[in-house]
């Protein structure tokens, strides 16, 4: 259950190594340690336990009796992971430690509180810590105890390291200053002459021991101290002071100068008597030289100091201001250091400021660095912001003496760093929340360059919703994602990183149904950036105004109704991506719409035949009544949804039916379907209202041709019967006639009489006329007052065939009722009705003419022209009988037709 591992890592072996402290006899510095800390904690153990290998040895012990216990039974394993003081209240209850044996067995340990022993190189190796057979806690107090003694058993490792280090050195120096050769070790005789020269006087002056032995010192003096009495000064310092120094310039063998520090000591013998004096020289110039530079240095520190912008301080342990460069004065806006010398650095700060300046304070006596960002006024109450570090300055010892405060005027920086945040903050605002879709990425090649893939390094939400790639995407290529994305992408983002030039081009997403232009450019290295602006809308607009451009051409150069019905329907069909497409014709008896030949996507059987409108749902009444019907989605359209399944076997699910009208009948039906659920758009039947509009047109300009040489045909044949109708009247005219002024009434008379009854066929619809209109035409001419003729009667249509003979007729009867009858009084009167009735079957109508108030009528002994012509020529054009009686009252004709032969729309050619 220890928490160590069984082997210790390197850093701490050397480091246990370096102090020579493992399985050393107990010490009393040590022993101290751990009674002053058991007894401060009130704990009955305590221990200094360093990990070793696979065990844990106690450098010092109290109350535990053991030297050292297996690394598996370590709890201190735990505190050596820790930067503070580790506690466990109840040994029992932590996962860690309830299996401990020196937990389930003796000596029962319940309380752990350790404080690790960290070297000042960082490396933990072990812990001071305490131990109690019951729950426990410490106290603030205490743990600072702990911790503080702690830090003691460090700094009593340090000590002892250096004092053996120390002696170590001792032995070291005996022996190298036997063979130093770093220093000039000459021995003279009384009168200054040389005696001994070392291998370091060798090495540093330049001349063997053989050539300067019985020669005088003054050789590696300078001239100007030889002769202004320097070595001789130099021995009689030594002679009465036992000791003689000095630093100058000394003279080679070479003749080059050298800075160096040299001590004179006399000489005695085992009595005392003086005998000689030895001369030490150590060479000092790179020491000279750095002392200059350190002068120079600290001379350009004192400068920077002083015009440095930052406020630099220095702090006493107890965080009050020591010191201030004047650039900090400046900065603060203080008159000079005595307004804030001696003040608590950490009082110039408030609320959360203060607690961070106290935070770091104390991070730098603790020999770390504090550093923080707070805002503060400075002396005259101008709001800034800081940027502060805390180190400590140490002294010979290594522990904190003083610290260094640097605080650094960051109120611009902050303010642009803000206007930045901002920046960046529209910026992300626009870049989420844009409609265009953004995405940028990095061109990924292979060894010998060519693009093979690109990598997503951001993307938007919208280009996210338009691809359908999630945000997680980021981070992957192009090809992870997409796997058959177009080789041409890749090629077309390539080109735009090699040569820098943007490039705007479409790309269709048939998954989507969406098309987007993008413009794409380079940022920088392999980086791009590609904007996608949807221009579905665009693209389909500019598809259905060519469709209808299309259509038009189409139409144009075709005369033939089933081609007109499939280029629409094929045009409709693909432009809007439909299943289904066409027209088909309305039977309103069955209810029914019959479905030729329209246009099918390909894959999808087509749809013809005859379809019942109620089979698929509820909405022949709308189209019945001219109004368009439109279902997004027949399974949940009310209308639809219990015929869904119908719908479905026909391979649709969303449909458009547009009604086409004639003479406000519904006549015929433009449907326009899908297999899928659909939305459809206002723009979308708009464009299939054109469609429908132009082909019914189309279809309307074959009709109207077709009607026209229909037209014209009837008018040819009518003319033929009108010219033969004319001929006829006239031979029979003149051939009765009893002079000529009386032929030429009578012929005038009938070809006035059938000119009316040409112009109200023609007035009408063709080869037609209502009774009434024609009755009411023929005797115009004869109408000198309103009550002259009564007519009386059913409203129905006579035919081409019978309307100019019966024209002819009862102008016939007119102009003899004229000559002879009732129009020749004032008071006379005709009567003309009609009615019909069943004849064997057969629809028949019975017209009879009766004359009142006239002369008394004579029956006529001979049968004229007009009673041949009515009775013979013009009733037996339409299958009719006619019936004329001659009473006193006034003569009364009476024409039997059947109403189908009435009806007959040839026109008659009189015999």
């Amino acid at each position: 259950m220890a928490g160590g591992s069984k082997h210790l890592d390197g850093s701490r072996r050397d480091e246990l190594a370096s102090y020579d402290i493992l399985d050393t006899p107990a010490e009393s510095e040590f022993d101290d340690i751990v009674k002053v800390t058991s007894d401060v904690c009130g704990m009955p153990v305590s221990l200094i336990s360093l990990l070793d290998g696979d065990r844990q040895w106690f450098k010092a012990e109290t109350g535990f009796g053991r030297s050292e216990t297996p690394l598996s039974q370590s709890i201190c394993a735990y505190a050596v992971q820790q930067d503070d003081v580790f506690e466990i209240e109840d040994l029992t209850q932590d996962a860690r430690t309830s299996a401990n044996p020196l937990v389930t067995r003796g000596p029962g340990v319940r309380f752990y509180a350790g404080a690790p022993l960290r070297t000042p190189n960082g490396v933990a190796l072990g812990a001071l810590c305490v131990l109690d057979t019951k729950p426990n806690k410490l106290t603030p107090a205490q743990a600072f105890v702990l911790r503080t003694l702690a830090h003691q058993v460090v700094t009593t490792l340090e000590l002892r390291r250096s004092l053996r280090l120390r002696k170590e050195s001792d032995r070291r120096n005996k022996a190298i200053l036997e063979s130093a050769v770093d220093y000039a070790i000459v021995s003279l005789d009384l009168k200054g002459m040389v005696t001994s020269w070392s291998p370091g006087a060798e090495h540093i002056l330049g001349w063997y021991e053989d050539e300067m032995r019985g020669k005088p010192a003054h050789v590696f003096f300078t001239e100007e101290d030889v002769a202004t009495g320097i070595p001789e000064q130099e021995m009689a310092s030594a002679l009465l002071r036992g000791r003689g120094t000095d630093e100058r310039w000394h003279l080679r063998k070479d003749g080059s100068l050298f800075w160096a520090n040299g001590e004179m000591m006399p000489l005695r013998d085992e009595d005392g008597r003086h005998e000689g004096f030895l001369k030490i020289l150590r060479d000092r110039t790179e020491q000279r030289n750095a002392a200059a530079k350190e002068q120079a240095d600290a001379a350009f520190m004192r400068g920077v100091l002083s015009s440095s912008a930052d406020c630099i301080k220095v702090l006493d342990p107890d965080a009050r201001l020591t010191f201030m460069n004047e650039g900090g004065l400046a900065v603060m806006e203080a008159d000079d250091f005595d307004q804030v010398k001696g003040s608590d650095w950490t009082g110039f700060w408030q609320g959360q400021a203060r607690l961070d300046a106290r935070e770091a304070f104390w991070a730098a006596m603790a020999g770390g660095t504090g550093h923080f960002q707070a805002p503060a006024e400075t002396l005259k109450g101008t709001p800034k912001w800081w940027d502060v570090q805390v180190t400590p300055i140490r002294g010979t010892d290594g522990r904190t003496e003083r610290l260094l405060v640097v605080s650094r005027d960051v109120t611009a920086q902050r303010a642009s760093e803000q206007r930045i945040a901002d920046s960046e903050k529209r910026w992300r605002g626009l870049f989420e929340g844009m409609q265009e879709g953004f995405f940028s990425g990095e061109i990924i090649r292979n060894a010998e360059g060519c693009a093979i893939d690109c990598r997503l390094v951001e993307i938007n939400p919208a280009f996210a919703a338009q691809s359908g790639l999630p945000v997680e995407t980021v981070g992957r290529t192009i090809r992870e994602a997409i796997p058959d994305i177009p080789d041409w992408l890749i090629e077309t983002y390539a080109r735009v990183v090699d040569t820098g030039a943007p490039e705007v081009f479409d790309i269709t997403v048939p998954e989507l149904r969406r098309t987007f232009e993008v413009r794409a450019y380079r940022e920088a290295g392999q980086r791009f950036a590609a904007m996608f602006i949807d221009v579905s809308e665009r693209k389909q607009a500019e598809a259905r105004r060519a469709a209808l451009a299309e259509l038009g051409d189409r139409l144009r150069n075709t005369g033939d109704r089933a081609e007109i019905a499939r280029a629409a329907a094929e045009i409709l069909g693909r432009t809007l991506g439909l299943s289904h497409a066409g027209y088909g014709d309305v039977d309103h008896d069955r209810e029914s719409i019959v479905i030729g030949e329209g246009w099918t996507a390909p894959g999808i059987p087509g749809i013809g035949g005859v379809h019942g409108f109620r089979d698929y749902g509820t909405y022949i009444d709308r189209l019945k009544n001219g109004h368009a019907v439109v279902i997004d989605d027949v399974t949940d359209d009310p209308r639809t949804a219990s015929d869904a399944g119908a719908l479905a076997a026909l391979h649709v699910r969303s449909l458009l039916n547009l009604p086409l009208m004639e003479h406000g009948r519904f006549v015929a039906m433009l449907y326009a379907l899908k297999d899928v659920p659909y939305a459809w758009k206002p723009e979308e039947i708009s464009f299939a209202n054109s469609i429908a509009d132009r082909t019914r047109a189309a279809l309307a300009r074959i009709e109207a041709e077709e009607r026209q040489r229909t037209l014209n045909l009837e008018l040819s044949h009518r003319m033929k019967n009108m010219l033969a109708m004319v001929q006829s009247i006239a031979t029979q005219t003149m051939r009765t006639a009893t002079d000529l002024d009386t032929a030429k009434e009578v012929l005038a008379g009938r070809l006035i009489a059938l000119s009316k009854s040409h112009d109200l066929l023609l007035g009408g619809e063709l080869g037609a006329a209502p009774i009434r209109t024609l009755i009411e035409s023929a005797l115009q001419t004869h109408e000198d007052n309103p009550r002259r003729f009564v007519l009386d009667g059913p409203t129905f249509t006579v035919g081409a065939k019978a309307a100019m003979s019966m024209s002819l007729m009862l102008h016939e009867l007119a102009t003899n009722a004229a000559k002879y009858g009732s129009l020749s009084t004032a008071n006379g009167q005709v009567a003309i009705t009609w009615q019909l009735r069943d004849v064997d079957g057969e629809p028949h109508c019975a017209l009879r003419w009766s004359e009142e108030g006239g002369p008394v009528v004579v029956q006529p002994t001979r049968t004229g022209f007009g009673t041949r012509l009515i009775g013979r020529g013009l009733a037996g054009s339409f299958g009719g009988a006619v019936d004329l009686s001659y009473p006193v009252t006034g003569v009364v004709c009476i024409i039997d037709a059947p109403l189908s032969g009435l009806q007959a729309e040839d026109a008659p050619v009189a015999s």
